[in-house]
This record gives C-alpha cells, sequence and structure tokens, in this order.
C-alpha cells in the first residue's frame, strides 16, 4: 500500500470587503482519496467500521469541541453545512444554497435549500439556522463554539429560507470559519425542544445517515438515509468508537476490528505505512502548540511569553511527544503558499530566555503558571514542557488538570494560562483574522490585541491585490514572531488511516473525510 500525503493547494481564497458568492453543492473538489487505486466504479453496501479519537458523550451539535472531534459520525448525522474547495481555495454551500455578504461581513445572508427537511420532517429552513446559532451562544449550554457563534449579534428571518445575520462587529473570515465549528452541523429543533437527553437517545440531522443505536463508551451505529437530499450514501451502515490512545487504534486496525482510523498523530502514520496501511493526510499551514492567554498574568507581560519561547528546543519538544516524527513548522505558511516568507516563528536562545526570566523576577513578576491539561496527549505535553523549563531559574509551570467535558471552553472563557491549541489554516483570509485580530474578540482565545498586526489583518481582507496581501501577511508574520501569541511546535495533520477496502477518503481542510463519499470494495 501506499501513504498519500498531500500538501494544502497553493491556490488561496482570496476574501475581500465586496459582494462574496458561495454557492453550489455537496463536495469538496478532487482531493486524496483513501484506498489503492481502482478501475472499478464505487460500489453500494457494507458496514464501514470507524475508529475515531474522541468518545461522544452525546450528539448534540453544542457537545462537541470542534468540527475536527469526531468527524465521520458528525458528517453522517449532519452532513457538511460548508466545504472547502480545494480546486478554488474557497468554500462550497453543502446543506445551503448560498452563504453571502455584500458589505464587508457586516451582515451575511444565507439561504437554505428549497424542500429540504429534517429526517422527523422538520424544515430545514432558516428558522432552523436561527434556533441551532442562537444556542451555541448560551452559556448554560457551554459550547466550545459560543466564541464564534456570538460573533453573531442577532439572526433576521428574512423569509422562510433566508436568515441574515447581524455581527456584532464586520466578520469577513466568518465563512472559513463555520467550516472549523460545531455551526457547521444543524439539528432538528423539533428534536432538540425535547431535551438533551432525549436527543442523545435519538438525535436528528438532515445528513447522509440516521441513528440507530448507541452504547454509552461504547457503539454508535448508523444507518443510511435512504431520504438524503442528495445521492444516497454507498455504505448501508456505519460502527463508530471513540478511542484516544493513538496506539490503541492502530492496534484495532491491523488485528481487523476497524476499517478506518482518524489520526493527527505523526508518529502513528508513520507506523501505520510500515505496518502496510494507507494514509490520506493533509497538511495545513501554520500548526498547532502553545497558546498564551494575553489577557491575563503572567502572559500580559510580552516578556513573558517572549522568555518561554525563546526558553524551548522546540525539536526537542515535539520529538518527546512524538517519537522523533513529527515536524516542527518553521514558518506561518508552507512553501508552496503564494504568501510564504522566510521569517522563522520561533528562535530557541537560552540565554536570552534566562534574561527575561531574570529581568521579571527582579522586578517581582517571576513567571509561574499553570498549563492545562487534557487526557490524550496533554500528560505528554506537560511533561515534555516542564522538563525544559526545569533548566531555568525563576520560572514554574504545574498542571491544570481538567476533564475532556471541558476542552475547548476554557480557552473560550479565557479560564487558562497556557493550553494547546492550533493556529492551523487552510486559507489565511478566514483563520488569521478570527484567531488574531483584535476585534475578533470572541474568536480571538489568545486574546491578542496589537495594533500592528490588527492593521495588517484588515489590510490583507480589503485587497484584491495578491502583491498587497502577500505584503501584509509579511507584516502579520513579523509580528507573531514579535508578540509570540502562539508557540507552534507541530505541523497540524489532519488525516485517516485505511485498509485497502476502504475508497473516497477525501482529506482537505475541516470536517473531513464526508461520510457519503466512502466506499467499500468487497470483491
Amino acid at each position: 500500500m501506499t501513504m498519500i500525503t498531500r500538501k494544502r493547494s497553493a491556490l488561496i481564497a482570496v476574501v475581500t470587503a465586496a459582494a462574496l458568492l458561495l454557492a453550489g453543492c455537496a463536495g469538496s473538489g478532487e482531493a486524496a482519496t483513501g484506498g489503492d487505486s481502482v478501475s472499478s466504479e464505487p460500489v453500494a453496501g457494507g458496514t464501514l467500521r470507524v475508529l475515531e479519537v474522541v468518545q461522544p458523550t452525546g450528539f448534540d451539535p453544542v457537545q462537541v469541541f470542534s468540527s475536527t472531534s469526531m468527524p465521520i459520525t458528525y458528517t453522517a448525522l449532519y452532513g457538511q453545512f460548508v466545504i472547502a474547495n480545494e480546486e478554488t481555495g474557497g468554500y462550497d454551500c453543502g446543506l445551503c444554497e448560498s452563504f453571502t455578504t455584500s458589505d464587508g461581513g457586516a451582515t451575511w445572508d444565507v439561504v437554505t435549500r428549497e424542500g429540504m427537511t429534517f429526517t422527523d420532517g422538520t424544515p430545514f429552513d432558516a428558522e432552523a439556522l436561527k434556533y441551532n446559532w442562537d444556542r451555541m451562544k448560551d452559556p448554560a449550554l457551554g459550547s466550545a463554539s459560543a466564541g464564534v457563534a456570538s460573533q453573531i449579534d442577532d439572526i433576521e428571518i428574512v423569509d422562510a429560507r433566508t436568515a441574515k445575520l447581524h455581527m456584532v462587529v464586520p466578520t469577513p473570515g466568518l465563512l472559513g470559519l463555520m467550516p472549523i465549528y460545531a455551526l457547521q452541523w444543524i439539528a432538528s429543533p423539533t428534536a432538540l425542544e425535547q431535551g438533551q437527553e432525549a436527543f442523545n437517545k435519538n438525535p436528528i440531522g438532515a445528513g447522509p445517515f440516521v441513528f440507530e443505536s448507541w452504547t454509552p463508551g461504547g457503539t454508535l451505529k448508523l444507518a443510511r438515509n435512504e431520504d438524503y437530499f442528495g445521492d444516497p450514501a454507498y455504505v448501508d451502515a456505519i460502527e463508530v468508537q471513540g478511542v484516544t490512545d493513538n496506539t490503541q487504534r492502530l492496534n484495532a486496525l491491523i488485528s481487523g476490528q476497524a476499517d478506518i482510523i482518524l489520526n493527527s498523530d505523526a508518529s502513528t502514520f508513520v507506523e501505520a505505512e510500515a505496518a502496510g496501511y494507507t494514509n490520506v493526510i493533509d497538511t495545513f499551514n501554520g500548526g498547532i502548540g502553545f497558546m498564551f492567554n494575553t489577557a491575563k498574568a503572567p502572559f500580559d507581560d510580552v516578556r513573558a511569553r517572549q522568555a518561554v519561547a525563546y526558553a524551548l528546543d522546540l525539536q526537542q519538544l515535539s520529538d518527546a511527544v512524538n517519537k522523533g516524527n513529527g515536524s516542527v513548522p518553521k514558518t506561518l505558511f508552507t512553501k508552496d503558499s503564494p504568501f510564504y516568507e522566510d521569517i522563522a516563528l520561533q528562535t530557541y536562545d537560552p540565554e536570552k530566555a534566562q534574561e527575561l526570566f531574570d529581568e521579571l523576577a527582579d522586578e517581582g513578576k517571576p513567571v509561574e503558571f499553570t498549563y492545562t491539561v487534557f487526557p490524550g496527549t496533554g500528560p505528554a505535553y506537560f511533561d515534555a514542557l516542564q522538563a525544559q523549563l526545569a533548566l531555568y531559574d525563576n520560572v514554574t509551570v504545574t498542571a491544570d488538570q481538567r476533564d475532556s467535558s471541558e476542552q475547548g471552553v476554557v480557552t473560550t472563557t479565557g479560564d487558562y494560562n497556557l493550553a494547546s491549541s492550533s493556529l492551523a489554516f487552510v486559507d489565511p483570509a478566514s483563520r488569521l483574522w478570527g484567531a488574531l485580530s483584535g476585534d475578533a474578540n470572541r474568536t480571538n482565545y489568545s486574546r491578542i490585541d496589537d495594533p500592528e498586526l490588527n492593521a495588517a489583518l484588515d489590510a490583507a481582507l480589503a485587497t484584491t491585490d495578491l502583491e498587497e496581501q502577500k505584503a501584509q501577511y509579511k507584516i502579520v508574520q513579523e509580528r507573531l514572531a514579535e508578540v509570540v501569541p502562539y508557540v507552534l511546535f507541530q505541523e497540524y495533520l489532519n488525516g485517516a488511516t485505511v485498509t485497502d477496502q476502504v475508497h473516497g477518503v477525501e482529506i482537505y481542510g475541516y470536517t473531513t473525510p464526508a461520510a457519503a463519499n466512502i466506499w467499500l470494495d468487497q470483491s
């Protein structure tokens, strides 16, 4: 078998303050596809056995951490509202008909498809969008997507199929944020009205599969939705389990207990290829690593952030976490991007780090902070971080142990000093503005607010000229290296490993692969 490793397309979406039109049908262009090359056409039938990274606690969209947490489960039940398109670098409508702005993101018009319903018969219309997205903002529900949802000040029902989103501040990057967060998934308001407990026993969406049964801590069973608005899914059924441990997922694949495993761990991909399995991988710009809360001591002082960044040997940290298989992103953009600049994200300088730690301590501000640890890779990250910082004076890190149910919520609320996070993106216009602009306070989880950075992000969005965009993103990269809201030590890999019976696994951007496109070779 082979490893299909595909870098992000060099074609970048140009998002401007002018009218943006997003319209089309489900699908994300031609992406890398799992399984060996076959000449036969896709066939229907069979049961797809999936191991995802997260064990569900329920199926209400407000309960999911992000759109990458359980991608097959959620794209099966709810479909994809917005889909990243590899060919254009932009976005297509999946369950919407169009998603447009004519005023630079101050308002957005979202039009649903004519006659579409949820599987319980409830109309999939503008009211359904309003009901779902308003729920995301409810602090009592604790959604990890509350930040981006709260960028929507009000949702006006223009007509049965059209919802107008009035934003708190102009949000020209909203479109690209949709696939990242749980706003991507729309559930039946009628079913949600029955309460979360009842909903989780019978979740209702408008996706290519319907709920059949679920044993908490065990197996979720889904059956093909024969009334799906698009072409019916290929497989008859999907069985899903959540397994956090990377080795356990791979061992299950090798022992024949699964057909496909979801993964973002570099060492697991290497081991899978060595064992003869196919990897389908998308490598994003940016990466994952540590995010500072820049609005809270000690990291409201840029010197504390710079000191930690100087102190860390990122390759050593990556090797400790990834068994020597991880790649550290050296620059914000990959070399195939038109916005690539040879501007280092971080410089390892132990002497400079100690100077800053001592300087802060002399002012009565020794760098003492907590790192928020979640189950899974969190303990390994903490151990590697603590081991390196133990070599310095006047800096102390302790573990802030949290339950996985709080993942995403602590960064949304700002209840952290240092946490693991992603600054990974397909196109910069949406993601970088949403994560780094001081005006995007509800999705800017590091709380960074740098005037030069803000101006460059705004200017990059306001122009259609590629050279001007490049100039502005160069400033963005320079300011990130200076003000250090993130320390990125690992490329972000979104991918899956499959047996040679599995085909149609498309990986590009967030919320992939699409469950409806996967088929099994049963010969």
